[in-house]
């Protein structure tokens, strides 16, 4: 596994590790341990998409983390493959597959975490 599959790996698995199933480690933590924003410029959904096909399990554990949530913030994660925002009704987007909306919920889920 090169690098920067590792790297992708870790951020993928911040939804289990800041659950009480996982570590509990605050979401703020798990972006930092991962250098978040440092490795957000070389990767977009896509990437995230090939390693969510080879750790299925990732796809739950992003859903049980969007469902665990207790902010409004953020962003949530359905599994008909929707993700929005609850303070924002128009920013839904219906993705094409389940697989696919995982790495954008992922994606803008941690952007926004990380930003504040």
């Amino acid at each position: 596994m090169d690098k920067e599959h590792s790297q992708l790996l870790q951020i993928l698995k911040i939804g289990h590790d800041t659950s009480i199933r996982g570590e509990g480690i605050s979401l703020r933590d798990a972006i930092k341990r991962t250098n978040y924003l440092e490795n957000r410029k070389q990767f977009d959904s896509g990437d995230l998409v090939k390693i969510i096909n080879e750790n299925p399990e990732l796809k739950h554990e992003w859903l049980m983390y969007s469902e665990d949530k207790r902010t409004s913030g953020g962003w949530y994660l359905r599994e008909n493959g929707e993700i929005g925002q609850v303070s924002d009704p128009d920013s839904l987007i219906q993705s094409n597959t389940f697989t696919e909306a995982v790495a954008e919920f992922v994606i803008r889920e941690l952007d926004y975490w990380s930003k504040i």
